[in-house]
Parts: C-alpha cells; sequence; structure tokens
C-alpha cells in the first residue's frame, strides 16, 4: 500500500481505489486455496476490489499475512457468541464478589438482606478492564527535575494560549504546565482507560473523582452492522471558562470479537487526498458507502437524511456538533483527542476526517491527539495527509510487544499499513524513548523476536506481583491483573495491550533528553 499510497499522491487515478476483504463470505475452501495456490488475492470472490486497484497490485498473490489474517478471522467469528456470553458472565461474577466484598461479605449480606445485584448500567459496574485496573483517580503532575525529565512534560502541548517551555515544564507565564495542576498525558491515559466503562461510571469519575465537567456520553450508529459500535464521551476541566474539550473513544473490548476482527482486518478505502484508510475505522465513525472513487459520497461532509434511526446517532458528526458547541461555550480551551486501542484508531482517523471536510475552525484550536496502544489506520499517503493538514501534535504511545500497534499486518501492495505520528516507546520498567519509526517487531510475528516476546511476557508477570513494593500501594495488582498477564504466556503480546501498562508508563516512565 506505501507504493499504491505514493502514486495515489502523486498523480490523479481514474479508477476506483478499494480493497474490501469480507471474511463472512470466507469459505474453507478459500482458505485451502490460498494455503496451497499462488492466485492473486483480488481474484477471490469474498474480496471485493476496485478497479484502479486490481491493476495496482495485478497479480501479486496474498502473503502468509493475508492467509493468517483471514484464519484469525474465521476463527473470531466462529467465538463471537461464546465469547460475548463468557464476558458477561465472568464481568457479572467479579462485579457480583466485588460489591459484596468478598465471600464473606456475600454471605453477611444475605444474612442483612442487603445482598447487592450488579446491575452493567449502574456507576459502580466495572467492566474487566477496570477489574484489571481499578484505578480513577488522576495523580497530580510531579515537579520537574533535571537530567530526569519525565515524558509528560516533553510534550509540545498548548495550554490556554501559551506555549509549554519544555526544559523548565511551565507555560510561559509561569504557571504549572497544563491545567495547572494536571498533565494532558495524565488526563488522555485516564480518559481512554474509563472509556470502557458505563455512562453512568464516567460521568461519576469525571464529575465527583476528578472534580471536572461532564459534557456527554454518545453512541455512534454503524451503518454496516446496524448496531451502535462506537462510544465516546466529552468533557472541559472546568463547567465555565474551561482550558481543555477532551473528547476520549473507547477501545477494543476483550470480550467483543467484533472489535479485534474490526483491528486485524486488512479491508480499506481510497479517501481521495486523505488516502487509503482502514474501512472498519472508517464505519465505526459514520462511513456511509464503501466507494472509492468519491471520497465526498463515501463520507459526506454533513449526515445524509435518514443516515441512522430515530434516536441514533452517528459517532463523527455528533461528535464534532458537540465539540463545535463545547468550543464556542469555551473561547480559551484548546481541544484534546485521545483513546486506547480501537479508540486510538478513531482518535487518529476523526480529526483527519475533520481536515478532509475543512472544519478548519475545529482544527485550528486541536491542541494534541495522544493514542494508546493504537493499530495502525492508513497508508502512508494518509500519514503525509495527517502531518500536513493536522497540525496538532499526535503522540502514538506504545508499551513493549503489546498486539494492537503491530496489527493490521503491513504487506507490500495489497495493504501497506503504516503508522503516523510520534511514537513513544516504553519497555517493562517504563524507561522510554522516541521512536523514528515504528515499534520493534513491527508485525507480530517475526521468528527472530519469539524469545524476547516470552521473556517480556514473564518480567511483566512478575513486576505486576512485585512493582508496589518499588512504587508504592497505587501499584499493587490483584488476582485478575495477574491472571490476564498469565494469559501473556499464552500470546505474548495480549497482556502488553492492558490499559494498566499505559498508565504506569505514564506515572512512571522517565525519557532521557538526549533521546529527545
Amino acid at each position: 500500500m506505501a507504493a499504491i499510497g505514493k502514486a495515489a499522491a502523486g498523480r490523479p487515478k481514474m479508477g476506483e481505489e478499494k480493497l474490501i476483504i469480507r471474511s463472512e463470505k470466507l469459505r474453507f475452501i478459500d482458505i485451502l486455496s490460498m494455503m496451497i495456490l499462488r492466485r492473486p488475492i483480488t481474484s477471490y470472490a469474498f474480496v471485493d476490489v476496485g478497479d484502479q486497484t486490481a491493476k495496482d497490485i495485478g497479480i501479486t498473490p496474498g502473503d502468509i499475512f493475508v492467509k493468517l489474517t483471514e484464519i484469525i478471522q474465521k476463527a473470531l467469528a466462529s467465538i463471537y457468541t461464546p465469547a460475548k456470553w463468557l464476558g458477561i458472565i465472568v464481568e457479572f461474577i467479579l462485579n457480583f464478589f466485588a460489591l459484596n466484598g468478598g465471600l464473606l461479605g456475600i454471605l453477611w449480606n444475605i444474612v442483612r438482606f442487603k445482598l447487592v445485584i450488579p446491575r452493567r448500567d449502574a456507576a459502580n459496574f466495572r467492566t474487566m478492564i477496570g477489574l484489571i485496573d481499578g484505578r480513577t483517580e488522576l495523580k497530580p503532575a510531579p515537579a520537574a527535575s533535571a537530567g530526569d525529565l519525565r515524558q509528560l512534560q516533553v510534550l509540545n502541548v498548548v495550554v490556554s494560549g501559551e506555549v509549554a517551555d519544555l526544559e523548565s515544564g511551565y507555560v510561559t507565564d509561569g504557571t504549572p504546565l497544563v491545567l495547572r495542576q494536571y498533565l494532558v498525558l495524565e488526563i488522555t491515559v485516564m480518559a481512554a482507560k474509563i472509556a470502557y466503562e458505563n455512562a453512568a461510571f464516567v460521568e461519576n469519575v469525571v464529575n465527583n473523582v476528578w472534580k471536572f465537567n461532564f459534557v456527554g456520553f454518545y453512541n455512534g450508529w454503524n451503518k454496516f452492522l446496524k448496531e451502535d459500535t462506537t462510544q465516546a464521551f466529552v468533557f472541559t476541566d472546568r463547567a465555565k471558562d474551561a482550558s481543555i474539550v477532551v473528547v476520549a473513544f473507547r477501545g477494543t473490548e476483550p470480550f467483543n470479537m467484533q472489535d479485534w476482527s474490526t483491528d486485524v482486518n486488512l479491508s480499506w478505502l481510497g479517501m481521495g487526498a486523505m488516502g487509503h484508510v482502514h474501512a472498519g475505522f472508517l464505519k465505526a465513525l459514520g462511513l456511509q458507502e464503501e466507494d472509492g472513487k468519491d471520497a465526498n459520497r463515501a463520507f459526506p461532509k454533513d449526515a445524509p437524511n435518514g443516515a441512522a434511526p430515530v434516536g441514533k446517532y452517528i459517532a463523527y458528526y455528533k461528535l464534532r456538533e458537540v465539540i463545535r458547541e463545547q468550543l464556542k461555550q469555551h473561547p480559551e480551551a484548546r481541544l484534546v483527542v485521545t483513546g486506547h486501542s480501537l479508540g486510538g484508531a478513531l482518535a487518529a482517523v476523526f480529526p483527519a476526517l475533520l481536515a478532509l471536510h475543512k472544519e478548519a475552525d475545529i482544527l485550528a484550536r486541536l491542541g494534541t491527539v495522544q493514542t494508546y496502544g493504537q493499530p495502525r489506520v492508513g497508508d502512508d499517503a494518509f500519514v503525509k495527509f495527517f502531518r500536513d493538514e493536522v497540525e496538532a501534535a499526535y503522540y502514538r504511545i506504545v508499551y513493549r510487544y503489546d498486539i494492537v500497534p503491530r496489527v493490521p499486518f503491513d504487506i507490500p501492495l495489497v495493504a501497506q499499513f503504516a503508522h503516523g505520528g510520534t511514537c513513544v516507546y516504553y519497555d517493562g520498567w517504563y524507561d522510554g524513548k522516541v521512536l523514528a519509526g515504528d515499534a520493534p517487531n513491527p508485525n507480530y510475528f517475526d521468528p527472530r523476536f519469539l524469545p524476547s516476546m516470552y521473556e517480556n511476557a514473564l518480567g511483566d508477570l512478575v513486576k505486576g506481583a512485585f512493582l508496589w513494593v518499588r512504587a508504592g500501594w497505587d501499584y499493587r495488582e490483584g488476582p485478575v491483573s495477574l491472571l490476564y498477564r498469565a494469559f501473556g504466556l499464552i500470546i505474548p503480546g495480549l497482556a502488553s495491550h492492558s490499559p494498566r501498562d499505559y498508565v504506569n508508563g505514564v506515572r512512571l516512565g522517565r525519557i532521557q533528553p538526549k533521546q529527545l
């Protein structure tokens, strides 16, 4: 896709550019055919390809990563319903024990007729992400120290119209770096984490724990899946004269196989000047047509009449409306967009769509985009479009061998997805560095990295059990978190995707000045 992307950026094409892999139409015989024969990937009935793309790819066969992706897709589809119900049962049981104070608490509450039954929409109900890491409080900004700067203080963030002094950690008028109390990265990583929870939980944390101003929680309609698949919430630091407006997208839910399938899907759509963009992420935000020739028809600037059922919203258009209103109410505020996992992908595509639609008033107020464990979202042309059209700083945080930033696979000609932004990479003890390119082992399955991946998985498990001894009680992990880490010994990189390590990286990680 890099070659295609560069060609697309350099000269106009007359045909349609798209590659949509319809895994639901994939048959077992197709998998055998891909494994044995070297047929062009575009020749299969389950592949919907544009005429221009068919010319560009030519007779290029689907390589091992195409075959592997489709096997993964079929496997995920086969366990969609069992995984969904397993998640519901596991979360109910764990919340039942947590809300009643454990086994003894359950017995005592039965005696007192005060047994608490978990409700998924209640403010005290936690998803699996919240059960792995129950922290909700924001950690105050640390003081800057010479010779060992936290990465939080080296991000070029604009606050209330003032430019941060990156060396001292203070804005030019002498007040602390951001929000006078918290660093932006601390706010974004916690917002990305609690975005997995229900609306009542999020509202309670924002208003009562953070003492910020909750604006709203939004469900986005997906025309192609015919259900609400996208969740995001918006908040400001104050109800009046806010200095920051934050949009946080929900990410890949552990038991939602549809989310995981979207992350690894190789399908992409030509979006004109925006380049080739992951079709699943476009659909999550509100794609209207799989049109790889006319970007305005595929994703029009304004929502078409009847685009969503009555009472439903399309994520992109609804959030754009809410953001515009908030920026109008808070003329000194800067916009911050964030998300973890799939939410990070949406956080990257969202401002690119604003640029495609010439939403200059919103983009002028965009301060930063900060994503965590984000999958790839587009080709080289998309990366260049974002860099040229979105002036805000874009930071992409990656922890160790986290599997999600390494998908969709980077496959020449067929689907060569690329990462953009500034990559801040953390190892097991949260020592960070800024990378010029991608994180190590970019396609995940490189056998040369296998020993290191398992070594890191074991190291993370041991670290999780004893980190609190060095870092403090706030970093103590319970049985659920440690069990989740143990899964990393089966699928290395899976446990590294937990928001817990991203929160720890933000709070404990350091970047040496010489690396910047």
